[in-house]
């Protein structure tokens, strides 16, 4: 991992807590669920993971001039009925080259140990079947029985076929070999466009692991198109800044 590095601004005990990690997928909208995460529940930003291939970009929220990876922390209940103490989110708006996918997950899930993170729940998208649904589906997969048996509690659907790539795909299968309790919720979503209804069903599965969002459906699909329309214009803004950079991987949108 001599490329990338996870760097803490501060440290935070982060023993007996949720890990919520968000990258861009179909119609961006891990990224506008966790930035509606971190702006309700007022996360404190607490450390970056830098790699020299990354984007080359600052991201700026509220006026602070931040890296593309981010780490947020904060005391919340969360967790399987309530019983985590604390909550992290690492969140980007770029998806990370395909070189850097696997060290990227590899060094979150060291962190996650090494911090004594309880669960790990990665925030992805899937392609929706069928044209007019009023109501995308949410899924959900676990990495080992428990998780399956947790999903099923919440009556949340599993994936039964398929394929997961990127940061989640990696997070999930690692989550396997080492034994760690890792779930990926998805949700059907357009992928020509960011979709911000799709981000809010997957925060409404995700309020019950997090109570203190308290999610309300209305103002939470009005606050995520708000953000939807900071990422697009995050994304809009990155391009001149890269043009040497290589055609974003159609990854990044399913």
């Amino acid at each position: 991992m001599d490329d990338i590095e996870l760097i803490e601004y501060k440290e935070e005990d982060l023993s007996n807590s949720l890990l919520v990690v968000a990258f861009p997928t179909v119609g961006l909208i891990s990224s506008i669920a966790g930035h509606f995460i971190i702006d309700t529940l007022k996360l404190e930003e607490i450390g970056t993971i830098i790699s020299k291939e990354f984007m080359p970009a600052t991201v700026i929220h509220k006026s602070k001039p931040s890296p593309p990876v981010r780490i947020y922390a904060g005391k919340r209940e969360c967790g399987p009925d309530g019983t985590c103490e604390q909550l992290a989110v690492i969140i980007s708006e770029f998806m990370p080259p395909y070189n850097m996918i696997k060290p990227l997950a590899d060094i979150i899930l060291d962190w996650a140990n090494k911090k004594g993170c309880k669960l790990v729940v990665a925030l992805e998208g899937t392609h929706a079947v069928g044209e007019g649904k009023k109501e995308p589906k949410v899924y959900g997969i676990g990495s080992n029985n428990s998780m399956k048996d947790y999903l099923k509690s919440y009556k949340i659907e599993e994936t039964k076929e398929g394929m997961i790539t990127g940061v989640t795909g990696v997070l999930l299968y690692s989550g396997v070999l080492m034994k760690r309790d890792v779930i990926c919720l998805l949700s059907e979503a357009h992928s020509a466009f960011p979709d911000s209804r799709a981000a809010g069903n997957l925060l409404k599965k995700l309020d019950i692991m997090l109570p203190e969002i308290k999610i309300d459906p209305k103002p939470l699909y009005k606050e995520a198109e708000k953000i939807e329309n900071q990422i697009k214009k995050f994304m809009e803004q990155s391009k001149p800044t890269a043009p040497s950079l290589p055609p974003i991987p159609t990854q990044m949108y399913g």
